[in-house]
């Protein structure tokens, strides 16, 4: 009877020291890392949304700008691919083509987030701080004015609104760049160009 609770017991001990080098030792806390690392790296690809044929060919024409314009007005790539990213993002939000405001970028500023003009018009899309100040507000504030998502969405924001009075791009880029609609600004043509070039790089 003594030998089977002695045999009992020791059966206990083994389990316990089992346990111990699986769970609690160095080793044992390494292979629970380890199994954490995979369940979460799991769990992550079943929630990853698998990227659609729309979306692969939407990151190619993101890049395939980028580069355009990244050669064209000499400035570094990764921040290029920023700006064209917040533009097709601005782009859903406002309802406004990509390459609109991607060329409005080209003509404003060359695509440099900290161009000012004399006038005052300040970022990637020149925008007035007195006239639309109010509009940072949800972007945490007019100090975030130079901040590229910021500035772009902003812009963008500025051209819907005049879209939307106007009915046609061309008036809206009359009233964007601050002149009469029966102004002769060479101003749309310019802007509707570039657009039209990057939407005919991008065809192919």
């Amino acid at each position: 009877m003594r030998l089977k609770i002695h045999s009992k017991m020791l059966g206990a001990l083994s389990i316990l020291i089992i346990f111990y080098s699986i769970f609690f030792s160095d080793a044992g806390n390494k292979r629970i890392k380890i199994w954490i690392d995979i369940w979460n790296q799991k769990s992550f690809l079943e929630k990853a949304p698998i990227p659609t044929a729309i979306d692969i060919e939407r990151e190619r024409e993101k890049v395939s700008i980028a580069k355009w314009v990244s050669r064209k007005y000499r400035v570094s790539y990764k921040p290029t691919k920023e700006i064209v990213n917040s533009a097709f993002n601005a782009s859903d939000i406002f309802e406004i083509d990509a390459h609109l405001i991607i060329a409005i970028i080209a003509i404003e500023s060359s695509f440099n987030p900290l161009a000012e003009s004399s006038a005052g018009a300040q970022g990637l899309m020149q925008i007035m701080p007195k006239i639309h100040k109010k509009k940072f507000e949800k972007y945490g504030g007019f100090a975030n004015i130079l901040e590229v998502r910021t500035n772009v969405f902003v812009g963008t924001e500025i051209l819907s609104n005049y879209y939307r009075r106007y009915g046609s791009y061309r008036r809206a880029l009359l009233a964007y760049v601050g002149v009469r609609q029966s102004s002769k600004s060479r101003y749309p043509d310019k802007v509707l160009r570039i657009q039209k070039r990057l939407k005919k790089m991008v065809r192919g």
